[in-house]
């Protein structure tokens, strides 16, 4: 573990950015859609080592992988565990009315 007596080092947490195309990748995975592992795997380590780098470059001390390999925090828990199950109708994510192209990609995928 990193310590330092001088300064309060720095560390990130949460999602940061994931590129268009992991981002289609991902978004297919989620919707249980075939999406090509060894693709998905190598979109994962290039994105997790830029976004690494970044922290980096940025003065960060204690860098994370920004979540890349994750569509979402609430969906991610379906494909690591059992006992998750059934359907939810809900209303259209606020960031689909804010963020329009991306609502697009995600019903596209």
């Amino acid at each position: 573990m990193r310590r330092s007596e001088e300064r309060i080092l720095t560390t990130h947490a949460g999602s940061l950015a994931r590129s268009p195309e992991l981002s289609a990748l991902l978004i297919r995975q989620d919707h249980g859609k075939p999406v090509d592992p060894a693709a998905l795997d190598a979109a994962v380590r290039a994105r997790t080592r830029h976004v690494v780098a970044r922290q980096l470059e940025s003065g960060i001390d204690i860098g994370g992988d920004g979540e890349q390999a994750r569509a979402g925090y609430s969906t991610y828990p379906a494909q690591r565990m059992s006992g998750f199950g059934g359907s939810s109708t809900r209303n259209d994510l606020l960031d689909f009315e804010k963020f329009p192209l991306y609502a697009e990609a995600y019903r596209e995928a």
